[in-house]
C-alpha cells in the first residue's frame, strides 16, 4: 500500500492529536492508525487510491470505521485510556474527516 503525500499529512495531523491528549507516543499514534488503517482497508477490500476517487459518504463511513478502530485500541489500553476519550475520540474524528473532504 503506497500512502501519498496528502496521506501522510493527514495520518500526522490526526498522530498530533493522539499525543497531546493521550499518553502515545508519536511511534505508537502512528502504529495505531496505521494499524486502524490497514485493517479497516482490507476489510473493505480497497485502498486510498479508491477512497479518494469513491463518493463522500464511502469515505465518511471509511473514516468512521477507522476512527472506532483507533477507540478501541486506546480503550484497550489502560496506559492510554483517559477520561477525556470520549472528546478526543470525536476530536480526531473531525481531523480525518475535514482533512480529508
Amino acid at each position: 500500500m503506497s500512502v501519498s503525500d496528502r496521506q501522510l499529512k493527514l495520518i500526522k495531523e490526526a498522530a498530533e492529536l493522539l499525543v497531546m491528549e493521550h499518553r502515545l507516543t508519536t511511534e505508537d499514534a502512528v502504529f495505531v492508525i496505521s494499524s486502524a488503517l490497514k485493517k479497516e482497508l482490507s476489510a473493505r477490500q480497497t485502498s486510498f487510491e479508491k477512497l479518494e476517487k469513491g463518493s463522500k459518504i464511502d469515505r465518511t463511513s471509511f473514516i468512521r470505521s477507522v476512527v472506532k478502530h483507533v477507540q478501541i485500541s486506546l480503550e484497550n489500553n489502560p496506559y492510554w485510556r483517559s477520561h477525556n476519550l470520549d472528546k478526543s475520540i470525536e476530536n480526531f474524528y473531525q481531523i480525518l474527516h475535514k482533512r480529508w473532504n
